[in-house]
C-alpha cells in the first residue's frame, strides 16, 4: 500500500486539533452547565425550571422579548428598555420562527450553537492566514476554550458577532475590500461595539484605497466613501427603523443612558484610571468558586470584575504583540475597538463583559499563536489551556446558576 504523504499527515493532524478543540469546548461548556445547575447555590437572578429555561437569563431575556414582542421605547425613561439591544440576532430568531416548528428561545439557542461552531471553523481559517499551521491549530484551540464560549448555548448574539468579525478579517486578509465592508456592515446591526470594529475596518480599507490610487483622486474618494457606507449599513438600517417607529434615529442612544448611568467625561476618565469598581471588592467568593463551594448571592466584584480586568490587560498585551509583529491593519482595527469599550462601557460599569465580547479579543488568540510559534519550549501550553478550560467551566456554571456572568 502507498505511504501517506507528509502533507496528508499534517492535514490529518490539524483536523484532529480542530476536532479536539470542538470536543473540549463542548465538554467544558456542558460540564460547567451541569455543575452549576445541580451543585452551585442559586445566585442573584436564577431562572427556575429546566436547564433550557435557566439558559434564558440576563441579556438573553431582552433578546427573546424583542424577537417575541418587538421594540418599545419611552423617551427619557429612567429604566432599561429593549431598544438598546441591536436587531440582527432577534430578527433572525423571529424570521426562523415563521418556518421552524420551535419556539423563539429554542431557535435562539440553536442559532447560538450553530454560529458558535461556525466561528471555530472560521477562526481556524483566519489563523491559518496569519500563522504557521501548528500555531494556527493552537490559536484555534485557545479560541474554542475561551470562557465566553459558554454564551454559545444561550440566546446571545456573541457567536453571530464573532462569525461576522472573523469573516470580515478573512476578507480583509484576502484583499477583498467590498466583501470586508459587507460583513462589517451586517455586523453593525448586531451590537454597538461592532460599529467601532467596522470603523476600524473602514480606516484600513480607506488607507489601502488611497495607497493604490493612480492619480484618480475622485474615483478613489468615491470608492472610499462607498466602502464607508457599506461598512455602516446595518447601523443605518437600524437608525432608519427607529426613525420610522419612534420618530428619532437615536432612541437606542438616549435609552442607553439610564441603563449604564449618566456620567461626565471626567467621571468616566476617573473610573477608567481607577478600574472602577475593581478595587475594594470582596474576593472571598472567588476562592469559594475555585474550591467548588457555595458562593454568596452575587460574586460580581470578585470573579466578575477580577477576571474581566485580567482579560482587559490581556488586550493591551495583545496590542503590544501586534506592534511587535508589525500587524498594522489589526492594530488600526483593535485600538479604536478596545478604547471604545473602555469609554462607553468600562468607564460606566467597570471591566465587564470582556469575556463575552470575543470580537474585542480576537487579537488575543492570534497573539497566543505568535507566542506559541516563537517559543522553543512549550511547557506553558498545558497550564495555559487548563486555566482557560477551568474558567470556561466556571463561566458556564455561574451563568446557569443565576450568578452574574463574567
Amino acid at each position: 500500500m502507498p505511504e501517506s504523504s507528509p502533507s496528508a499527515h499534517k492535514t490529518d493532524k490539524h483536523r484532529l486539533w480542530l476536532l479536539r478543540s470542538i470536543f473540549l469546548s463542548a465538554l467544558a461548556i456542558y460540564g460547567g452547565t451541569w455543575l452549576g445547575y445541580y451543585l452551585f447555590s442559586r445566585g442573584l437572578d436564577p431562572v427556575s425550571g429546566t436547564i433550557a429555561k435557566a439558559l434564558i437569563n440576563w441579556d438573553a431575556k431582552w433578546y427573546v422579548d424583542i424577537a417575541t414582542h418587538g421594540y418599545s421605547y419611552i423617551p427619557h425613561a429612567d429604566f432599561g428598555q429593549n431598544i438598546i439591544f441591536f436587531p440582527l440576532y432577534p430578527a433572525l430568531c423571529k424570521g426562523l420562527s415563521f418556518i421552524l416548528p420551535f419556539n423563539i428561545p429554542a431557535i435562539g439557542i440553536g442559532l447560538a450553537l450553530f454560529f458558535g461552531l461556525l466561528s471555530v471553523l472560521l477562526f481556524q481559517r483566519l489563523a491559518k492566514d496569519w500563522l504557521k499551521p501548528d500555531s494556527a491549530a493552537f490559536a484555534t484551540l485557545s479560541y474554542a476554550l475561551y470562557p465566553a464560549a459558554a454564551f454559545f448555548i444561550s440566546v446571545y448574539p456573541t457567536s453571530l458577532m464573532n462569525c461576522l468579525a472573523i469573516a470580515t478579517l478573512i476578507a480583509l486578509r484576502q484583499q477583498r475590500p467590498f466583501q470586508a465592508a459587507f460583513w462589517a456592515g451586517i455586523g453593525t446591526a448586531s451590537g454597538p461595539l461592532m460599529v467601532f470594529f467596522a470603523f476600524g475596518i473602514w480606516l484600513v480599507l480607506l488607507g489601502r484605497v488611497w495607497a493604490d490610487r493612480q492619480n484618480l483622486v475622485l474615483i478613489s474618494l468615491f470608492k472610499g466613501l462607498s466602502l464607508g457606507i457599506i461598512a455602516c449599513s446595518g447601523l443605518g438600517v437600524f437608525m432608519a427603523y427607529q426613525w420610522y417607529l419612534f420618530q428619532t434615529p437615536f432612541a437606542f442612544v438616549v435609552a442607553h443612558g439610564p441603563y449604564i448611568g449618566h456620567l461626565s467625561p471626567l467621571d468616566k476618565l476617573r473610573n477608567i484610571v481607577e478600574l472602577f469598581p475593581l478595587w475594594g471588592g470582596d474576593y472571598t467568593p472567588l476562592v469559594h468558586a475555585l474550591l467548588l463551594e457555595p458562593t454568596v448571592l452575587s460574586p460580581a466584584r470578585s470573579v466578575y470584575f477580577f477576571m474581566n480586568a485580567l482579560i482587559l490587560l490581556g488586550n493591551f498585551f495583545a496590542l503590544g504583540i501586534l506592534w511587535w509583529k508589525r500587524q498594522w491593519a489589526l492594530l488600526v482595527i483593535s485600538i479604536p475597538l478596545v478604547f471604545a469599550y473602555l469609554w462607553f462601557q468600562g468607564a460606566a460599569q467597570g471591566p465587564v463583559s470582556t469575556y463575552r465580547l470575543l470580537y474585542v479579543n480576537l487579537p488575543l488568540f492570534l497573539a497566543a499563536g505568535w507566542i506559541y510559534q516563537s517559543s522553543v519550549r512549550k511547557t506553558w501550553v498545558l497550564p495555559f489551556l487548563g486555566a482557560e478550560m477551568a474558567a470556561l467551566v466556571l463561566q458556564a456554571a455561574f451563568f446557569i446558576s443565576g450568578h452574574w456572568a463574567f
